[in-house]
């Protein structure tokens, strides 16, 4: 299993949400959309409406969003 946040450096929500995921013993990759255009650009094309985004995978493929965790 593969997770990864999309995040913004000056974003306390982002940070929140990491901090979170360490505390638990949460193995992530963070994807700083400020420092990356790629990451900015997956993020739109994932169809994110906001930040953080976090997804996970298994296998390749995307198995759940935030938002789905939140339903």
């Amino acid at each position: 299993m593969e997770i990864i946040v999309y995040s913004s450096s000056n974003c306390g929500f982002c940070t929140n949400q990491k901090e979170f995921l360490t505390y638990k013993g949460i193995v992530f990759e963070e994807r700083d959309i400020d420092n990356d255009v790629q990451y900015f650009q997956e993020l739109k094309d994932l169809g994110a409406s906001g930040i953080p985004f976090t997804i996970v995978k298994e296998a390749g493929e995307i198995i759940s969003t935030l938002a789905d965790l939140m339903r």
